[in-house]
């Protein structure tokens, strides 16, 4: 199973749900936990994602700077890896729209056009 068997918006979900695990694992080691934070989906409060995340990713910067990596490249490669998905996202759905604007006009002449062309070549063959 890939989490692309629901296409590039189902595997965001996908990720989300990665991140959501990551930050209740995280919010365990904190003591940000419980239902204030995490009322068990993926619809948090503005804040509480906010605080959590924030601390997170100061503990990666913190890891970083102890690693001598640049704590911005950090959010450069994700915000990178974010848009590459989104981007991706949305190449799907225009691609889907194009798709079905196609089947719309091909069933349109298959039941219009295809009868008044058979019609035409059988009077122009007689």
């Amino acid at each position: 199973m890939s989490i692309y068997d629901d296409g590039a918006a189902g595997a965001n979900v996908a990720r989300a749900n990665w991140a959501l695990t990551a930050l209740k694992s995280f919010g365990e080691e904190t003591g940000q936990k419980g239902d204030e934070y995490f009322p068990g989906s993926l619809a948090m409060e503005e804040w509480a994602l906010k605080e959590i995340a924030g601390d997170l990713m100061a503990n990666l910067f913190h890891l970083a700077r102890l690693n001598g990596i640049d704590p911005r490249s950090l959010i450069e490669a994700g915000a990178t890896h974010f848009t590459e998905e989104v981007e991706e996202e949305w190449a799907e759905l225009e691609q889907d729209a194009i798709d079905a604007a196609a089947d719309e006009l091909t069933a349109d002449f298959r039941s219009r056009g295809l009868p008044q062309l058979e019609a035409f070549l059988k009077e122009e063959s007689q």
